[in-house]
């Protein structure tokens, strides 16, 4: 009995169920009768035997179940520690790229703006130098056609100058150019020609053309801004 019992615990401890072979189940065969015979002769001392027999072996098998058990969860647990590693890398990678777009957009956001500002500053003090010269050089009253045609001229080409420069520059798929209205120009040459044909002298004029193209330009200023950056 003891025989098979080691030669069962053997087996167990081995390869569990999966290698029960011939002799095996004729050893438990064994412990079988051996109950069987003893419980017929009332044997205490048999009966107290066969029972710790079956008691060994039942521990065996919970024994074998156990590390089966405990080796086939092990990758299982693995894979699910790999995911998530993984899953905790891809989160921390989706944040630093977030940060790295939201910090170019604002640096982006932030150099367009300037250039739009810079763009209608340079727009706008060319503009009164060369309005300034003519009331300077030329006399006014006496040529008033072509000082018009020459003002026009002057605040049509600084203004392409301006859209020419702006269309190099894009965000959010908007070319900021393409906020600048052509209608700009009449309006500006309406404002000027006012103040250049006015009964003001020239110093007069030259405040007022200041303060007239520095607000006008502004005002175009803020406006391209937010078409450019709430469209």
């Amino acid at each position: 009995m003891c025989a098979a019992l080691i030669s069962l615990a053997t087996s167990f401890l081995r390869g569990g169920y999966s290698n029960l072979n011939a002799t095996t189940m004729h050893d438990l065969q064994t412990i079988n009768d051996i109950v069987s015979t003893a419980v017929k002769n009332s044997s205490y001392v048999t009966v107290i035997i066969s029972s710790c027999v079956f008691i060994i072996y039942t521990l065996i098998i919970k024994i074998v179940d156990y590390f089966k058990s405990k080796n086939r969860s092990k990758p299982m647990i693995e894979m699910a520690n790999a995911i998530k590693l993984i899953s905790d890398n891809v989160s921390t990678l989706n944040k630093v790229l977030d940060k790295t777009f939201k910090d170019a957009e604002v640096k982006e956001t932030g150099r367009i703006t300037n250039v739009i500002n810079v763009g209608f500053k340079a727009f706008r003090s060319t503009i009164y130098e060369k309005i300034c010269d003519i009331l300077v050089r030329n006399h006014i009253a006496h040529n008033e056609n072509s000082t018009k045609s020459n003002v026009y001229k002057i605040i049509n080409t600084e203004y392409y100058k301006l859209f020419s420069v702006l269309s190099a520059y894009e965000i959010n798929g908007v070319n900021v150019a393409s906020k600048l209205r052509d209608e700009w120009i009449d309006n500006i040459d309406k404002e000027i020609i006012d103040v250049v044909f006015s009964e003001d002298d020239n110093l007069t004029k030259f405040n007022r053309l200041s303060s007239k193209l520095e607000i006008i330009t502004d005002d175009y200023s803020v406006r391209v801004n937010n078409k450019v950056f709430n469209h």
